[in-house]
């Protein structure tokens, strides 16, 4: 009895000093290999705390900046992340040295929602062919392109009147904004729009917000890929795949739609031009042209055409109400130079300075994007004296530029007046990088800053953002939600028309 007794209390021992003999072999095995520094780690578990500990990901990360430089490493289970911070880091690494560092490692998002295919998941030659030809055929439908301004006014012409609908009472504006964003890309996308009523369309929009918000928590599933198959759905994994399922199931029929439909001789829309491509591919052995791929790549551009800008507009409403002093600025520079009996359009965007420089505010201020979605190096490679093994992550810091007090000086205040110059001109510099930089920098740029340029200044010609009658509102009591992206926490919203002088 008393010898079971004794091996009870042996066995934590042993094991501690089984745990401090790995430590201290992978402690020693990382100072051979220089390895980035970081912080302390159990092995084969990591250290996911470090990212975990604060629901604010801002202060984890930039703490972590703090104490162990630009170029750091953590450890989320048994193999390394990487992280980049500061401009010049991320510059060098994924704009000088972009080659090495253009590949998408295993991830939740491409592994298992994306299975490594599409524009935004694959890798190599493949993701070179597929971003070259969805670009080129997005640029075909206007993509980027002034004469798709027709089409995101139709859009915003149709927000605006959902609005009105809500006759000055306080209602939550974000389903409205998501459905007229989309519509813009699934114009492009489908060669058709979808009714803000449209059921199926509905689902799909709220499918995808429940996604986002699960995403952010689902990384660890990745790394300890076991924590899947335990009892019940705690991490939303089996959640998340049949949200997923659904919007492919969507998505593959109308695909399905456009292949009994097609005419070779009428492409109208990106799956027509993919079709095509499809048609002329067939007889090719593994061509990358598939209807899966299709798939993919038609998800991924949803995805990216609906949230980050629907995201952005939102703070921007929400900053809006928060600050009236510049909401009144920004209507009394509309007012002056656009009126209110047309539309704000493209041509008056070199003219609406404050508006811009407003807009270029929320994007860095908010940073809706903190870090950027996941790379990979293909070799062996040395950055700045430290060894990163071939497919190792890396972890792109975005918020690490835009909130560097020595580009913008005092990053924490909201001020649009840092994007304009001395004589009243409009200043982008260098180091503002919402959308990321380099080979993988966002697709959907150009059609981002399409959209805010017309969705935000039309809203504020249009209505005043107030919030709830009998409430204040303080924009460092507002806490925002990390997935995806750094969205603000549902809120309600009153839009009183504006009245016409």
């Amino acid at each position: 009895m008393e010898s079971i007794e004794h091996n009870l209390y042996l066995h934590p021992i042993l094991i501690g000093l089984l745990l401090l003999a790995i430590s201290l072999w992978v402690y020693t095995r990382q100072c051979r290999t220089k390895l980035p520094p970081g912080p302390w780690h159990i092995p084969f578990v990591g250290n996911p705390w470090e990212l975990a500990g604060d629901p604010d990901l801002r202060k984890s990360l930039r703490r972590l900046h703090m104490q162990y430089g630009n170029i750091y490493r953590l450890y989320m289970g048994p193999k390394p992340t990487v992280v980049i911070s500061s401009y010049d880091a991320i510059k060098e690494v994924f704009v000088k040295r972009g080659g090495e560092f253009s590949d998408r490692p295993e991830s939740l998002i491409s592994t298992l929602i994306f299975e490594n295919q599409g524009v935004l998941s694959s890798s190599g030659e493949i993701w070179k062919e597929h971003r070259e030809i969805t670009l080129k055929t997005l640029k075909n439908f206007g993509f980027g392109k002034n004469s798709l301004e027709g089409k995101i006014h139709t859009e915003v012409t149709i927000l605006l009147s959902k609005i009105a609908k809500q006759q000055n009472n306080p209602f939550q504006l974000l389903h409205l904004v998501q459905t007229s964003v989309s519509n813009v890309i699934n114009a492009m996308l489908f060669g058709d729009h979808f009714k803000h009523d449209d059921p199926k369309f509905k689902k799909v929009m709220t499918l995808l917000e429940e996604t986002f918000k699960f995403i952010g928590a689902q990384n660890i599933v990745v790394f300890f890929p076991f924590l899947r198959y335990l009892p019940g759905d705690m991490f939303h994994v089996k959640k998340t795949m049949r949200n997923v399922n659904y919007i492919e199931g969507f998505i593959g029929d109308l695909v399905d739609k456009h292949m009994e439909n097609f005419d070779e001789n009428k492409i109208e829309d990106f799956i027509d031009a993919f079709l095509l491509k499809m048609k002329n591919a067939r007889d090719q052995k593994d061509s990358i042209f598939t209807k899966k791929q299709l798939a993919k790549t038609v998800l991924s551009l949803v995805v990216g055409g609906a949230e980050t800008t629907t995201t952005t507009i939102m703070w921007a409403i929400l900053y809006f109400a928060a600050k009236p002093d510049i909401q009144a600025r920004v209507f009394r520079e509309i007012n002056e130079i656009v009126g209110t009996d047309r539309l704000p359009s493209l041509q008056d965007k070199l003219k609406l300075v404050y508006t811009e420089a407003f807009i270029m505010e929320i994007l860095r201020a908010c940073n809706t994007v903190l870090v950027s979605l996941a790379h990979t190096c293909s070799v062996d490679v040395t950055i700045q004296g430290f060894d990163i093994p071939k497919g190792t992550t890396l972890l792109p810091d975005i918020d690490s530029v835009l909130s560097d007090p020595k580009i913008w000086g005092d990053p924490e205040e909201f001020r649009p007046e840092r994007f304009i110059g001395e004589e009243g001109n409009l200043l982008q510099p260098e180091e503002f990088i919402p959308f990321f930089t380099g080979r993988r920098n966002c697709v959907g740029e150009s059609l981002a800053r399409m959209e805010l340029d017309l969705f935000i200044p039309a809203l504020v010609q249009r209505y005043e953002f107030l919030p709830p009658e009998g409430t204040t509102l303080d924009i460092k009591d507002i806490d925002g939600v990390f997935g995806i992206t750094h969205k603000p926490k549902p809120f309600e919203i009153r839009a009183i028309v504006r009245k016409k002088e």
